[in-house]
């Protein structure tokens, strides 16, 4: 296990050509957002409060997953009508880019990576790169409306690699939750787990600020572009 800064041993990035991260948690914090649209459903419904594993769960599965975990099943009918009626435009004022990550990414960008996202959000991700003005840097963006197995299944990762032209050992994935962990680790590419030091990682990233230092470290040419 290594932490990211910038005395990270520069052998954890040999080889590493596309950079691949989650969306909720890792590219933005959503999660207040996610609380107000599953809560709303659950308010509509006439249903208690989500509890705090119910809560987890709904911030790192598909939106299916998600409704299906907290809702009776004589009720989920009823359930997606009212969830298709929230517009995640309406969430906007709850979603926040995380710190540092645009600067990170423009680094990224810049010293020749790949990038690319494997989430388990639908068809609103688009929409959500555009309120957090991450739009541009990706490529594929892979959600759960693109694959046939959604994440822990590896599929979404297999996908960019090939359309990157790259290898499992030539790939990092960040990711937040274990749905992530064992997605990375189906698919044989090396994990960084964004603020949570209780998964298995290759790196554990405490900020886009340190990892970006590590980074440059690494690849000294590029650090005084940014």
């Amino acid at each position: 296990m290594a932490i990211a800064n910038p005395m990270m041993n520069p052998r954890l990035l040999e080889g590493l050509k596309t950079v691949v991260f989650d969306n909720d948690g890792v590219l933005i914090d959503s999660y207040e957002a996610n609380m107000r649209y599953y809560g709303t459903i659950l308010e509509q419904l006439g249903l208690p409060p989500m509890d705090d594993a119910q809560r987890y769960f709904v911030h790192s599965r598909t939106h299916d997953e998600a409704v299906r975990h907290i809702v009776p099943p004589e009720l989920l009918k009823r359930a997606f009508e009212i969830g298709s009626g929230i517009s995640q435009a309406d969430l906007a004022p709850w979603f926040k880019r995380s710190d540092g990550i645009r600067e990170f990414l423009e680094w990224l960008r810049a010293a020749g990576f790949n990038l690319a996202v494997n989430t388990s959000r639908g068809s609103s991700m688009q929409l959500v790169l555009k309120l957090t003005d991450l739009e541009g840097f990706f490529h594929p963006v892979v959600t759960s409306c693109d694959v046939a197995e959604p994440k822990p299944h590896p599929e979404g990762l297999f996908r960019i690699m090939r359309i990157h032209g790259v290898r499992p050992d030539e790939v990092a994935y960040i990711g937040d939750s274990i749905v992530d962990q064992k997605a990375a680790q189906a698919s044989g590419v090396r994990f960084w787990a964004y603020r949570d030091m209780g998964l298995q990682a290759d790196v554990h990233i405490d900020s886009f600020w340190s990892i970006r230092a590590a980074m440059q470290r690494c690849y000294k040419g590029y650090a005084s572009a940014y």
